[in-house]
């Protein structure tokens, strides 16, 4: 069973109450840092693929259940120390900068960094970036898979091959090319902290 469909099953089966009395419950215990109804409804739904430890402990405490009995035979019960995401499952979490140059979510939203594959054709290129310079220390790593690529950070330019890998602060202005005319190149780009 899944986390969501015990959740609903609990508040429908055993409160015998409705989503916006539940909400109303919790509200009611919480106060203005209330789980939302929007969050919940999502919840509910399926919609959300992680769920935050604060909202867990109050949808635990609005059903009066223990968080190990709410957990008990759900797919949630399993490790949380890791996440999977099969590439059958990425979904559609692609940036497309042109029709040579197209970036791949590898990461769940709710993580602080940010991971991408990026594929380019013969002679593709991202357009310019720059990661905010008066916040965080942004910082990128890039990791060549397949082919080469020039990476042109500020006025540097570095030639990196399969197997290579660049650590560059990300606030200077800089984008990524394939030099070849015949083969693509791919690599793993890791932004940390994320900024979109």
């Amino acid at each position: 069973m899944k986390l969501n469909e015990k959740i609903r099953f609990i508040r429908k089966s055993i409160l015998k109450i409705s989503l916006k009395e539940f909400h109303k419950k919790l509200e009611a215990i919480f106060g203005n840092d209330a789980v939302t109804y929007h969050s919940l409804c999502r919840l509910e739904k399926g919609y959300r693929d992680t769920i935050r430890l604060r909202t867990l402990y109050q949808i635990c405490t609005g059903l009066d259940v223990p968080l190990k009995e709410l957990l008990s035979g759900t797919e949630h019960e399993e490790s949380k120390i890791a996440t999977i995401i099969r590439r059958k499952d990425r979904g559609n979490n692609k940036y497309i900068y042109n029709e040579k140059a197209v970036a791949e979510t590898l990461n769940p939203r709710h993580m602080r960094f940010l991971a991408v594959e990026l594929e380019l054709k013969p002679l593709g290129a991202t357009k310019e970036e720059q990661d905010p310079l008066d916040q965080n220390k942004f910082e990128k790593l890039v990791i060549v898979l397949q082919g080469e690529i020039d990476a042109i950070i500020g006025n540097e330019k570095h030639l990196l091959k399969k197997g290579d890998t660049l650590a560059f602060p990300s606030n200077l202005l800089h984008y990524f090319s394939n030099p070849s005319t015949k083969s693509k190149a791919r690599c793993i780009i890791v932004q940390n902290p994320k900024s979109y």
